[in-house]
């Protein structure tokens, strides 16, 4: 958000991320391991950075890490950088929001766009939208200073139970959730504890009804949708309630279908506190 660097996020597929490392002549792991492919591809990349061991530093808890990040500052010169002056675009130093959108069926771009749009100052995003939040990054490095968390790794089902975590952590800031809804039923009993503890967490649920990371996953490795592989990463026949679903945990819930519903209901929660959920059908 305003006032910080709007770093480029790593590709997904590992042949992207392989190509992006690729322009660089040195990379840094700084407190972070090595990246490596989530999954394993025939014939395909599993160390995404394609450098020796010579142009790539890996700086863990064996060193100091504080002491290397100030030798880091002090040899590239990064005390002359001032932002919105000399940072290349990399600082985001004035608020932009999304512009306003015209009504019409909720979709995935525009889903991102409203949440942007209107997520407090100081918010804490969770976010696990995976194939329908690609959009988010960009959508909302204009906002007002925001925490953004992701997921660590491949596991999926993380978001609901980090929103808890982060309600409780810091009880004054909204949480937002923005959650795939096949990675959301690994842990839907999270919204039990948002009600039972009254947690300001507003759960959007990005409800296209099927396992779409999985879809491309399959794509991949080249599976034909004539397999039954789709029947299995489809979650329409029958649909998931989350309305019912959530209010069954006792969250407020609501469902909306169009950009004026969603636009609606969730400006309501963002000023309201508790729990809230709203399924977005997109």
């Amino acid at each position: 958000g305003v006032g910080f660097p709007h770093a480029a996020r790593l590709p997904y597929f590992p042949q992207d991320a392989v190509r992006e490392f690729s322009k660089y002549d040195v990379v840094l792991c700084i407190d972070a391991k090595k990246p490596v492919a989530m999954f394993g591809y025939e014939e395909g990349p599993v160390d995404l950075i394609p450098l020796n061991e010579d142009h790539l530093w890996e700086i863990d808890t064996s060193f100091n890490i504080e002491s290397a990040v100030d030798m880091l500052f002090e040899e590239m010169g990064a005390a002359r950088i001032k932002p919105g002056t000399n940072c290349g675009g990399v600082f985001v130093v004035k608020e932009a929001r999304p512009r306003k959108l015209s009504d019409g069926k909720l979709r995935a771009m525009s889903l991102m766009s409203l949440v942007a749009s209107h997520q407090p100052e100081d918010a804490i995003i969770v976010d696990e939208s995976l194939t329908s939040g690609t959009n988010y990054y960009e959508a909302s490095k204009g906002c007002p200073a925001f925490t953004h968390l992701f997921q660590t790794g491949g596991a999926i089902g993380i978001g609901p139970p980090l929103a808890v975590g982060a309600a409780v952590a810091c009880p004054g800031r909204k949480v937002i959730n923005i959650q795939a809804d096949g990675s959301g039923l690994y842990s839907p009993q999270a919204l039990w504890t948002q009600a039972k503890e009254g947690l300001d967490v507003i759960t959007v649920i990005c409800s296209n009804r099927k396992y779409n990371i999985l879809n491309l996953e399959l794509e991949k490795q080249k599976v034909t949708s004539a397999s039954h592989a789709e029947n299995l990463t489809n979650l329409s026949n029958p649909p998931i309630n989350w309305v019912a679903l959530a209010e069954g945990f006792g969250v407020r819930s609501s469902k909306a279908t169009t950009v004026a519903e969603f636009d609606q209901q969730f400006k309501k929660a963002v000023a309201t506190r508790g729990p809230h959920l709203i399924e977005a059908i997109i």
